[in-house]
């Protein structure tokens, strides 16, 4: 481990950045899964926890010696990514979110990919659920808060830049810097990261890349494995698809939201029928057909208030 002083100005590989929000009882399992990784770190790092509530209440939550306490009280996550941002002094900012625990091996993995030049770079999230999510939404709830590709390991992901969040994910720092503020503050409240991987990626030709072995796992609460979660979060999903598509605007965007809004119907069109037609005999699938109209009416209905 090349722990680095929180108040040093040494030269620093990789840093950490954690937004965390009133998750005060996450915040023990993962400080000490980042104590056991961090010793097999072959370079400097720090971790950075930003606490993005007004209150300060992880403030006084005990914390490893590598990690340096910032607090945010402007609310929102684009606005704790920022700081996050601004406040990182790593040639690479490895994001990390208050819900996942990283593996052994994670920030290594990550540190690899950064020596290979790697300007974004993406790792395997697993969920691992508090309760048993009820059997009809247990595959639609995995697909949500899962990231597995059969991608090789550092493999161009960038086609699917619209799939990906800045959850366990890695950054040249200067990349991000150069954007000013790299999230959006509009996105105060989801969907920050995906209008930060359109820019990347379609305006500034980044390639992004998969880090097989930087895996983590999510925890996901009681409270999300419910069908009114599932959907609201694709209504939400489908809505930012199309605001993201559309961009800055000009006709590209107008052509690109066009052809999502009317697969967004087709969408609707063909699931609501499939779902009724599914109940009564399989559950699990008529989950699927009414997610996906949720997620077609959301592309239809994506100029009304974003539901983030």
């Amino acid at each position: 481990m090349v722990a680095s002083d929180p108040n040093s100005a040494e030269s620093i590989a990789l840093s950490v950045v954690i937004p965390t929000y009133r998750r005060l009882d996450y915040l023990g399992p993962l400080f000490d899964a980042l104590t056991e990784n961090v010793s097999h770190v072959p370079t400097s790092f720090e971790v950075i926890l930003v606490d993005n509530d007004p209150a300060a209440s992880a403030k006084d939550v005990p914390r490893p010696h590598f990690v340096r306490y910032v607090h945010e009280p402007n609310p929102g996550v684009a606005n704790a990514r920022n700081r996050g941002v601004a406040e990182a002094r790593g040639t690479h900012i490895v994001f990390l979110d208050d819900d996942e625990l990283p593996d052994s091996g994670w920030l290594a993995a990550f540190a690899n990919c950064a020596s290979q030049g790697a300007q974004a770079a993406f790792g395997p999230i697993d969920p691992v659920f508090d309760m048993p999510p009820p059997p009809e939404l247990f595959a639609s709830l995995d697909r949500v808060f899962s990231r597995r590709l059969k991608v090789a390991d550092s493999g161009d992901i960038s086609d699917l830049r619209a799939y990906l969040g800045t959850g366990n994910s890695m950054f040249l720092r200067d990349l991000l810097v150069s954007l000013g503020l790299p999230f959006d503050p509009a996105f105060d409240r989801g969907g920050e990261d995906v209008w930060l991987l359109r820019k990347l990626v379609d305006d500034l030709g980044v390639r992004l890349v998969w880090c097989e072995a930087a895996k983590v796992r999510e925890r996901v609460p009681s409270a999300r494995c419910t069908i009114k979660f599932l959907r609201n979060r694709r209504f939400r999903d489908g809505q930012l698809r199309c605001v993201v598509e559309a961009g800055t605007g000009g006709w590209r965007s107008v052509t690109r939201v066009g052809f999502w809004m009317a697969a967004g119907l087709a969408q609707v069109a063909i699931s609501v029928p499939m779902a009724l037609v599914t109940r009564a005999f399989a559950p699990e699938r008529s989950v699927r057909w009414q997610l996906m109209a949720y997620g077609g009416a959301g592309k239809v209905l994506w100029w009304t208030k974003l539901n983030i």
